[in-house]
């Protein structure tokens, strides 16, 4: 049986991540989703689980290990083809509040997706959110303003608002698509 130790620094290789990551929820090394050191993450993470008692937010299966990761990859990564067709500019940290996944979106005319990040850079918006939320995002049963109203979301270092507007434009157009 692989130890402990020995199945994370697997996991980091098989995943990419570099040793000087932090571990998230995936990496089943995260033990405690409440150490969110980011302001506003429980907040996020409280409000999800009101908006799924009362119905309007759908529940997700939580899936962690490599298999989880994978989904939300495939998430962050949809999100990102979703805003590079409306020309918005990198420089977004992600946070997924159930795994404390930092990704961050950088690039100007290409918009890379980077995961397992140590968190947001100086300058760039920051997004918390669950995965609950990015999955009725991208699914269309929500809009970003309604995440925002809902406390499923938050957008800091948006003072203009100019990327939630973006963002909420974005997902229409995914949601008109499909």
């Amino acid at each position: 049986m692989i130890k402990p130790l020995a199945r994370l620094l697997l996991c980091a290789l098989v995943l990419g991540a570099s040793p000087t990551t932090r571990a998230c929820g995936y990496d089943m090394a995260w033990d405690n989703p409440f150490q969110l050191s980011w302001p506003g993450s429980f907040d996020v993470a409280l409000a999800t689980a009101t908006a799924i008692s009362a119905n309007k937010l759908d529940p997700i299966l939580a899936i962690t290990g490599k298999e989880g990761f994978g989904r939300s990859y495939q998430w962050l990564n949809q999100l990102r083809s979703t805003l590079k067709t409306t020309g918005i500019p990198g420089n977004v940290s992600i946070l997924l509040v159930d795994s404390g996944l930092w990704s961050r979106l950088r690039g100007k005319q290409t918009l890379l997706l980077q995961s397992h990040t140590q968190g947001p850079v100086e300058g760039d918006r920051v997004v918390l959110l669950s995965e609950a939320t990015i999955d009725a995002l991208l699914a269309g049963r929500l809009s970003a303003k309604e995440a925002i109203h809902l406390g499923v979301m938050t957008v800091n270092n948006d003072a203009d608002g100019a990327f939630l507007q973006q963002l909420d434009q974005a997902l229409a157009t995914r949601s008109a698509e499909s």
